[in-house]
């Protein structure tokens, strides 16, 4: 069983509406979804051979990660439930579907992983904040010398 069926299964006996499950997302840092969604990104990444190098980083990049689905979900709430935009949420949360809810919140936090290296994402890294943050978890100091 992969993440993305162990984390539907989990997360449909737990909740029987979307309204409930957007709600503890986007209130819990540390929700189950978040979790498994760690280990369904290694499963995305391992697939795609250009993202083969981001596996290694998907703990470190995690919180990153979790605070824009997190700020995705409470700006697009007020739309999903006061239905201005119809797009998969809004979808999903009319439907009750908790199942598709799920499996594209952990699809939603793949796209948000790689869209932190994509260029033509407004939350993209650049090189320098990456290398940054690389020496700062290593306990490296940046140390820059002018002669």
């Amino acid at each position: 069983m992969n993440a993305l069926e162990l984390t539907t299964n989990l997360l449909t006996k737990k909740y029987n509406n979307v309204k409930d499950l957007l709600e503890d997302i986007a209130s819990n840092e540390e929700h189950a979804l978040f979790v498994f969604a760690k280990d369904f990104a290694r499963e995305m990444l391992a697939r795609d051979f250009r993202y083969n190098w981001l596996i290694d980083k998907v703990d470190d990049l995690n919180s990153l990660v979790v605070k824009q689905l997190q700020d995705f979900i409470k700006k697009y709430y007020l739309n999903v439930l006061f239905v201005t935009k119809v797009n998969k949420l809004t979808i999903y949360l009319q439907k009750n579907d908790v199942k598709n809810a799920v499996a594209w919140l952990m699809q939603r936090y793949v796209s948000l992983l790689k869209n932190l290296f994509d260029k033509r994402s407004s939350k993209a890294l650049d090189n320098i904040s990456f290398i940054y943050f690389n020496s700062f978890k290593n306990g490296e100091e940046l140390i820059s010398s002018s002669i």
